[in-house]
């Protein structure tokens, strides 16, 4: 799941990366800038090609499309009632599918929604298996903008007989109406400037300032998403109030809707994050439909259900004092923070933040002007460093090694990571690309309603941060964030989310240490649904494509192509680590892959890039 302190499609700097691309391919004229870019990774392919193969692989290459064919306005596309596939992207195919606004009305009765669908198709047509549907996470996260970055890596990993699907549930991205509430993405910047600098602490009053930012939030998109209390049978979606029909039961029906209009008799999914909410709603509600349908990196749904939110964190400090073993283990050579024993760099990590919290530092010549780096501001970076520990955990050493030798020249470069990098753009976004509130809509709808007692949340925040001591004053803004939300939901699912058996087992995917959904999580879930497997990756960051595993990757597509369950208790080992590089045999291993597991490692190594950190989970 992704980090409550942000919001729905509020992603970082790779999936940032693609929706700009969309953007600047509205535009009529040619972007300098993207070719400078284009450019400078051609003349670093050709110079460091025989020694960067894989890097430049598994990290430039993971989001291609952008660079290849950024012009697509999906305004171009006519909403149909069935799908009408359109070339988009350069190697995808898009298309707007009408669909009702609300399943308990009658059919033809009242007004529509119109999903946005986008299909990397099956590379081997002779083959074709059908199409898997890939949810990113958030709630709010955008599957068009998933697959566009991710779906080739996908494609490799599952077999490239299927059809890699991503759609933007409702409220999210080119998905219409949208759960759009600040008027343009810079208002919301602006607003994001007064959050304060501090995270949240029983006894200091960012409590009550983060409840107030909450309400203030909450009453605006009332007056845009509730409706007007009437549902006249020719009235509209603003007067229906669109933030109504927004949850996970509405979206699982969507998937069955849009499976049935690809002509497929039963759902293939794999689910991230929130993404494993959504595949046990659907696995509850239809489980007669179920065709495949992976959840990885899974969080309880009734605990979801309930509001309650204190599940979460139960393996979280386990991955945060995995920064400190690696980095001892790796050395001097590629970890900036190494001390010899494990305690020595954890004390040094955190007297760099406490020292930050006492005298915060200031870096004047950043590159979208003056920032001072906070304690928060080193929480946060520490806590998004936790989903994807071989992408960030180096990231945020250099970041602290910066600031405990004063270099101005590396936090600048940091900049974004730090909480800088606010820039006032008077041009108005495409409505795909302006900040959401569809997390708050989706989970907040989806969850009992929660009446803010300064009493009991003292009690809640309390057993959270027993939990974990780290990740709580970030993770209790969830309490805070539905106590402030004020649409209710029409048809809210409350039956079992459970199924005795469904038409082809599930099977649940989770690492050993996920720092927002834990194993017991997964556990709990697995029992639930009668005959479902469970694939165990003994990893540290969150869902299983945060750290590259051969193993996990070939049971995955064993599931998809032949339905296939690992055995019982599975564990996978990866085949890389944080700081350290590859697991186990070193590099001398790379040497051995055949060429399609050398294919298979590049493209696990594109979805670690991949993982976003954006809404809560």
């Amino acid at each position: 799941m992704n980090n409550p302190g942000k919001r729905s499609d509020d992603y970082d700097d790779d999936f940032t990366t693609v929706r700009l691309s969309r953007q600047q391919g509205w535009r009529s004229r040619t972007s300098v800038k993207l070719i400078c870019l284009l450019s400078a990774l051609l003349a670093i392919r050709a110079f460091c090609w025989s020694g960067l193969k894989n890097f430049v692989i598994s990290h430039a290459d993971a989001f291609p499309e952008q660079l290849t064919d950024p012009i697509f306005d999906w305004d171009s596309i006519t909403p149909s009632v069935d799908i009408e596939w359109k070339p988009c992207f350069t190697d995808f195919q898009c298309a707007r599918l009408i669909l009702p606004l609300d399943y308990l009305s009658p059919s033809g009765v009242g007004p529509n929604v119109t999903i946005a669908l986008q299909m990397l198709p099956a590379a081997d047509k002779g083959n074709a298996k059908g199409t898997i549907f890939i949810n990113p996470g958030g709630p709010g996260g955008s599957g068009t903008g998933f697959v566009l970055a991710a779906g080739k890596n996908m494609s490799q990993v599952v077999g490239r007989s299927f059809n890699i699907l991503g759609f933007d549930p409702r409220g999210t991205g080119a998905s219409t109406p949208s759960a759009q509430c600040f008027v343009s993405d810079s208002q919301y910047k602006a607003w994001k400037l007064q959050a304060g600098d501090r995270v949240l602490n029983l006894t200091d009053g960012s409590v009550g300032l983060a409840l107030a930012r909450e309400r203030a939030v909450g009453a605006m998109c009332k007056t845009i998403l509730a409706g007007n209390g009437k549902e006249d049978p020719d009235g509209t979606v603003d007067e229906w109030g669109a933030g109504r029909f927004m949850n996970t039961e509405s979206v699982a029906t969507d998937m069955l809707r849009i499976t049935e209009k690809l002509g497929e008799d039963r759902l293939k999914y794999w689910g991230f994050s929130y993404g494993s909410v959504l595949g046990q709603y659907f696995a509850a509600m239809y489980p007669d439909k179920v065709g495949r349908l992976i959840i990885d990196g899974v969080y309880d749904g009734y605990n979801y259900r309930n509001t309650s939110w204190n599940s979460n964190l139960a393996d979280a400090d386990a991955v945060w004092e995995s920064f400190f073993t690696f980095c001892n283990r790796a050395g001097p050579e590629k970890c900036s923070l190494y001390m010899p024993s494990v305690a020595e760099v954890k004390d040094r990590v955190l007297a760099i933040m406490d020292h930050v919290g006492e005298e915060p530092f200031p870096v004047p010549f950043a590159g979208s002007g003056p920032l001072i780096v906070t304690r928060k501001a080193l929480h946060n970076f520490a806590f998004q460093a936790l989903y994807r520990p071989i992408r960030q955990f180096s990231s945020f050493a250099d970041a602290l090694l910066a600031v405990e030798r004063s270099n101005q020249t590396i936090l600048a470069e940091l900049s974004k990571e730090l909480g800088g990098g606010y820039e006032c753009n008077c041009e108005r976004e495409l409505p795909w690309l302006v900040k959401t509130e569809a997390t708050s809509a989706i989970m907040c709808g989806d969850g009992e309603p929660i009446t803010h007692s300064p009493k009991e949340f003292q009690e809640w925040f309390s057993g959270l941060s027993a939990s974990s001591q780290f990740a709580s004053p970030i993770w209790g803004l969830q309490y805070l964030r539905c106590a402030g939300w004020q649409i209710r939901p029409k048809w809210r699912y409350t039956g079992p989310l459970a199924a005795e058996n469904t038409s082809h087992p599930i099977l649940v995917v989770s690492p050993m240490y996920d720092p927002v959904c834990p194993l017991s999580d997964a556990r709990a879930v697995r029992a639930r649904y009668g005959g479902a497997g469970l694939l165990i990756q003994n990893s540290f960051g969150h869902c299983s494509r945060s750290a590259p595993s051969l193993c996990t990757a070939k049971y995955v597509r064993e599931y998809f192509v032949n339905g296939t369950l690992p055995e019982e208790e599975t564990v996978c080992e990866v085949d890389e680590l944080p700081f350290v590089g590859p697991a186990a045999e070193g590099w001398e291993k790379l040497s051995r892959y055949s060429d399609e597991d050398r294919s298979l490692m590049e493209a696990l190594r594109g979805l670690a890039v991949s993982v976003p950190i954006s809404g809560f989970i």
